[in-house]
This record gives C-alpha cells, sequence and structure tokens, in this order.
C-alpha cells in the first residue's frame, strides 16, 4: 500500500518558508550576539568567541545563497550547542546565558530543518 503524501498549496508553502527563513535570522543573529556580549564582556574570553563562534559562520555563505545543504549542516552544528546546554543547564553553578543558548539552539534547529525541508517541497512542485 503507497503512502500518500500531502502536497501543499505553493503559496502557503513559500509563506512558512519566508516566516522560517525570518526565524532563522532571528535565532542566529541572536545566538551570535550571545556569544559576543557573553564572552567578550562579561567573561572577556576572545578564545572561547572563536571556538563558538566560527563553526556557526562556516554555513553563513550558503545561508546567504539560500541553500539548502547549508541549512542541513546547520542542524548538524546545532546538535553540538544543544548537546551542551543542556549539560549546563542541568548544573546548578550556571548562569542564565546557557538557558537561552539551548532555547535559541533548539528554535533554530527546528526552524533551520523545516526550511531545508520546505525548500525542497517547494522546489519539487515547480518542477
Amino acid at each position: 500500500m503507497a503512502k500518500k503524501t500531502k502536497t501543499l498549496d505553493p503559496a502557503a508553502l513559500t509563506r512558512k518558508l519566508e516566516i522560517a527563513r525570518k526565524l532563522n535570522w532571528v535565532c542566529y543573529g541572536a545566538l551570535l550576539l550571545l556569544f559576543a556580549v557573553w564572552n567578550l564582556f562579561l567573561d572577556g574570553s576572545l578564545k572561547w568567541w572563536l571556538l563558538q563562534t566560527i563553526p556557526l559562520l562556516l554555513v553563513l555563505p550558503g545561508m546567504l545563497k539560500q541553500r539548502q545543504r547549508s541549512y542541513l549542516w546547520l542542524c548538524f552544528i546545532l546538535l553540538l550547542y544543544i548537546t551542551a546546554g543542556i549539560v549546563d543547564v542541568m548544573m546548578p553553578t550556571r548562569g542564565w546565558q546557557h538557558g537561552v543558548l539551548t532555547a535559541l539552539s533548539l528554535i533554530l534547529f527546528a526552524s533551520a530543518m523545516m526550511t531545508s525541508r520546505w525548500q525542497v517541497q517547494l522546489h519539487n512542485t515547480k518542477v
């Protein structure tokens, strides 16, 4: 028995894709801002700032070109941030930054995953 796939209206799919892309940029920028404030102003560690931001900046050129593969790579990179954030949130001596890191990473992960999926679906409806 073949599984039925739900086809979406291209206009609705485009609208969802635009919302997801905007959410990606908001969370992506907020994550980079969090790392800058956290490491450069609060702790004063340039080394940790570079260590945390360089992996995120690797996918920036592809995201600017709206490439599906860049969003997938962003999801893989974010798994490291999510794991580290959850571990740090459970420690009682950690600050508020770890909770914000975890929340932003989870939201960005979900929106990047859906952006990638909706890009493929929109491309398939146009073909």
